[in-house]
């Protein structure tokens, strides 16, 4: 089984990809940072995520609800159940007729996108490729490891890389997510916000001065990457204030391309 290992800073997550795809290559892409790991099988029809060491970025209920497929009340009640019964989600809510099964499965490879989006992310990683099937076992642990996420390779890639751009200029502002945010009594105008308008309606309401970026962030029914967009927006249209640790307002300095 011929194994290729390197360092990701040095030869690019996207080259990586791009590489294995032209070479029509199937096996098993690990990659590592401290003591985080991703495990991607990748072949020539597609990903599937296999394994992951963090907490799910994108969850699915979040995603459904997102999608307006389920209410908070439905949520609320298919957590309990899964509690209860020790079932995936996405099969209860399935079973429940809630949901269609394609619903779930569209939840899911959007989960699979952003997992793949957040390995872009990644600094000081180091990457394993080893050629081969992946073991099916796996599919019964991970819901995920089941569905085969087959984007477009060079789509991809742009799209990580355009957020990766938006990334280090909003963690210009926002370097500590343990910083509060405060609302200022404003109206916001929805022309101004564009596509984001939707992701505002649900994290304005949760920010109260107290909460801090991470706990906005993580209470949004909406992906990391798209809130922290969010928030950076709202920031320097002057709807909302951050401040650090020691109560100092964060200072704003312009944008140099806005973010859309």
């Amino acid at each position: 089984m011929p194994i290729l290992k390197g360092d990701v800073e040095i030869l690019g997550l996207g080259n990586l990809l791009q590489i294995l795809a032209m070479n029509h290559k199937e096996g098993i892409l690990s990659l590592f940072r401290d003591d985080d790991k991703k495990t991607i099988h990748f072949s020539p029809k597609g990903m599937r995520l296999l394994s992951s060491s963090m907490k799910r970025i994108n969850k699915l209920g979040k995603i459904l609800l997102r999608r307006k497929r389920i209410s908070k009340d439905d949520l609320d009640a298919l957590l309990k159940e899964q509690k209860l019964l020790g079932w995936k989600l996405g099969q209860i809510a399935v079973e429940s007729g809630l949901v269609q099964k394609k619903d779930v499965e569209e939840a899911l490879r959007e989960q699979i996108e952003e997992e793949i989006f957040d390995m872009f992310m990644w600094k000081e990683a180091a990457f394993e490729f080893a050629e081969g099937r992946a073991p099916r076992q796996q599919e019964e642990s991970n819901p995920l490891a089941g569905v085969t996420f087959d984007a477009n390779m060079t789509g991809l890639i742009l799209e990580a890389a355009r957020r990766a751009d938006e990334l280090l200029m909003i963690r210009k502002i926002l370097s500590d997510d343990d910083m509060s945010l405060t609302k200022f009594p404003f109206e916001v105008q929805a022309e101004e916000l564009g596509g984001d308008i939707d992701v505002v309606d649900d994290i304005l309401p949760i920010i109260n001065g107290r909460r801090t970026v991470r706990e906005v962030v993580n209470a949004s029914i909406y992906p990391r990457f798209i809130s922290m967009r969010a928030i950076y927006r709202l920031l320097m249209l002057g709807y909302i204030k951050a401040q650090d640790r020691k109560g100092n307002t964060v200072k704003l300095a312009p944008p140099a391309e806005p973010v859309r």
